[in-house]
């Protein structure tokens, strides 16, 4: 038996972003998570179009998003997998 938890979350990728936008995601909601030695990360939220307090949304064919795929040592973007269930 393992006991080991399964990491619930992907690092963005140009695939989840492909796959997104061929099913209709209009916008993202970029919420900050906590920050693990130095690398501060995100959660990215499809279809939120509206921001609690300290939150961005992006249209998901703004620069911005596209901006998220580009490599940074300190900052990592993240999906959760309840939102790639449609992926396989």
């Amino acid at each position: 038996m393992e006991n080991q938890e399964k990491n619930p979350y992907s690092l963005f990728s140009a695939s989840i972003f492909k796959d997104w936008k061929e099913n209709g995601v209009k916008y993202v909601k970029l919420v900050e998570l906590e920050s693990y030695q130095a690398v501060q990360f995100f959660e990215l939220i499809p279809n939120s179009e509206i921001p609690d307090e300290a939150e961005t949304i992006y249209h998901i064919d703004s620069e911005d998003v596209a901006d998220l795929l580009l490599p940074a040592k300190n900052v990592k973007f993240l999906v959760h997998d309840i939102y790639l269930e449609g992926e396989e």
